[in-house]
């Protein structure tokens, strides 16, 4: 068996490095009204996809919303009806935290601040929940933990600074209620787009208090307190619109500035395979025509774009992509008989055999310079320890008698 499984690491670290998703992107509007901007997805532990489109309406001199569901990733839309999103205008940002969605925006008179909304019923029925939170702050993004704690930013205009400020929020029951989080290192920030989560790291991307001194992006490793900038790569003339986070951690991220030539908006996709240490432009085929983007989001096996026309008139686009992050490989079939969580890991990680399957021989965790880090004899279930495996990419083989199953996973600190 070594002679064989020497050449299937080999193979497998040569597939490894030209693994990235898929760059190759169509449209996907069946059921939605293109006259709606997409705002904000969400995507739910079962991979249904939930999407706020808003436009403006002359008659109520506001934003009005609808609220749509995908259950196939994105190939076709259904609207669903909502009870209690009373006055709501313009929204920012959707999440799922356990049993509950959020939906948080502006009051349809801006002036009247921002509202925050929370579901127990899939988006059908909805109720205030503002305790703790600055209403006159405008709800920008949230972003859920692993452990449902979500967090979002709040931000508003202030003339003293002559731009926009910040506050950050953290609610530990769901969106019940939520307290201040007190932020070190956010320093110049201005307007907020987005927030996101890899590991044990926590990003957040807006511009500087001065717009024209282009985008910014900060990391922080304590869950919020402290930040620093994290930019490597990234094009600070391009606005940073929403970040995705992939099962595997990668980040991704679009940027999008306004441009003379084209009269309109233009974009830039880009990735981190590093937790934002760096970042490298995604090549995208397809993005035909788009103007100003609002969210990502990935369910299952495809990230979903949402934004507008490049002439905001011709109304909204949402595009489907392949994605591949390279967690389950396999050199002869994908994976139908094994789970790996977490993936990324920490401290431990569990490896779950069905019991249908046969013919079961060995398992190895081998890094990418085909060193082996571990090794033993296959059971159904294997907690493994991984206090002292280094932070980086391995590679798991769960070896049978006539195939091998290959993994892709990601030690994190």
């Amino acid at each position: 068996m070594k002679k064989p499984l020497m050449i299937s690491i080999l193979l497998v670290l040569c597939i490894y490095q030209s693994l990235d998703a898929q760059e190759n992107w169509t449209l996907s509007m069946t059921g939605f009204d293109q006259t709606y901007s997409p705002a904000d997805f969400a995507t739910a532990s079962n991979g249904e996809i939930y999407l706020n489109g808003v436009k403006y309406d002359n008659g109520v001199s506001g934003f009005i919303n609808k609220l749509y569901k995908s259950t196939n990733q994105g190939v076709s839309w259904s609207e669903i009806s909502t009870t209690g999103l009373t006055d709501l205008g313009n929204v920012h940002s959707l999440t799922i935290s356990g049993n509950k969605m959020l939906l948080a925006g502006m009051h349809v008179n801006s002036a009247n601040g921002a509202k925050i909304f929370v579901s127990e019923d899939n988006g059908s029925t909805w109720t205030l929940s503002m305790t703790g939170f600055d209403q006159t702050y405008s709800p920008a993004d949230f972003v859920t933990a692993s452990n449902g704690d979500i967090y979002i930013n709040g931000v508003k205009y202030d003339n003293s600074a002559s731009g926009f400020i910040n506050k950050l929020y953290k609610s530990t029951n769901q969106g019940a209620s939520w307290s201040e989080i007190s932020t070190t290192g956010l320093t110049d920030l201005g307007n907020v787009h987005s927030l996101t989560i890899s590991g044990n790291k926590m990003l957040l991307a807006g511009m500087h208090v001065n717009s024209a001194n282009g985008a910014k992006i900060f990391v922080s490793e304590d869950n919020g307190s402290t930040w620093t900038l994290s930019m490597t790569g990234f094009d600070q003339t391009y606005s940073p619109a929403d970040f995705v986070t992939a099962s595997n951690g990668d980040i991704y991220i679009n940027g999008v500035k306004y441009d003379n030539s084209a009269s309109g908006f233009i974009n830039k996709l880009y990735k981190s395979t590093n937790q934002g240490a760096t970042w490298s432009e995604v090549s995208t085929t397809g993005l035909t025509d788009l103007g100003n983007v609002h969210s990502l989001t990935i369910s299952g096996n495809k990230m979903l774009l949402g934004g507008m026309h490049v002439n905001s008139a011709n109304g909204a686009k949402i595009f489907a992509s392949n994605l591949d992050t390279g967690t389950n490989l396999t050199n002869l079939e994908l994976n139908t008989n094994a789970i790996c969580f977490p993936n990324p890991f920490k401290d431990e990680l569990n490896i779950n055999i069905s019991k249908e399957s046969s013919n079961l021989n060995h398992l190895r965790i081998i890094s990418t310079t085909g060193k082996t880090i571990y090794s033993s004899k296959l059971n159904y279930i294997n907690l493994i320890r991984t206090e002292n495996f280094s932070t980086g990419v391995y590679l798991l083989f769960l070896e049978y008698e006539n195939k091998i199953e290959i993994f892709k996973l990601i030690k994190i600190n």
